[in-house]
């Protein structure tokens, strides 16, 4: 392999890393709610949703991967409505960003005995992107009240993210779900 190629991969490399790595995931919960009686769920389907602008083939991938996620940590679909112990819902906003850095430099030249003279500057560099929020609501469907949410945060980067990092990415949003139990 060529030094040229092996310094593109590790580049690239590097890249993928620090697109998830980035990724700020927060959630909240009632400390109240009881996760261990939750075992079904089901999806709340909303009307006036910002989900319904993204592709189908986008949406099913996201539903799969949910409850892929939900199936590891113990729960499943419920079979019929009155069975159902969680609705589940997310919703999605973007927004355009801009990141602000200042690059500093200097430059010193040797005139005469020792270090004489030179300049300092520097350049601001300015950067838009696009940023994302994925929010997933997790409400229990007995009293009706919100027990879990959290959002995922990051740069989009495709509009059509591939599969890996959608799982990734949604992993990352329910590592913290359930929590755990109060002491």
């Amino acid at each position: 392999m060529s030094r040229t190629r092996l310094v593109a991969a590790i580049a690239g490399l590097i890249a993928v890393t620090a697109v998830f790595a980035w990724a700020k995931v927060i959630f909240d919960f009632d400390p109240n709610a009881d996760f261990s009686k939750y075992k079904t769920y089901g999806w709340l389907e909303r009307g006036d949703s910002i989900d319904e602008q993204l592709p189908e083939h986008l949406r099913i991938r996201l539903r799969r991967v949910t409850e892929d996620v939900l199936a590891e940590k113990g729960l499943e679909p419920a079979p019929a409505p009155p069975q159902t112990d969680l609705f589940l819902t997310y919703h999605f906003s973007a927004s355009q960003e801009f990141q602000v850095d200042y690059v500093p430099y200097s430059v010193y030249q040797p005139w005469g005995y020792g270090y004489w003279g030179g300049y300092a500057g520097g350049y601001t560099a300015v950067r838009a992107y696009d940023e994302g929020s994925l929010v997933l609501d997790i409400v229990d469907v007995r009293t009706h009240k919100l027990v879990w949410t959290g959002t995922v945060t990051k740069e989009i980067r495709s509009v059509n993210p591939p599969g890996k990092q959608i799982e990734k990415t949604i992993t990352k949003l329910l590592k913290n779900f359930p929590p755990p139990p109060p002491n």
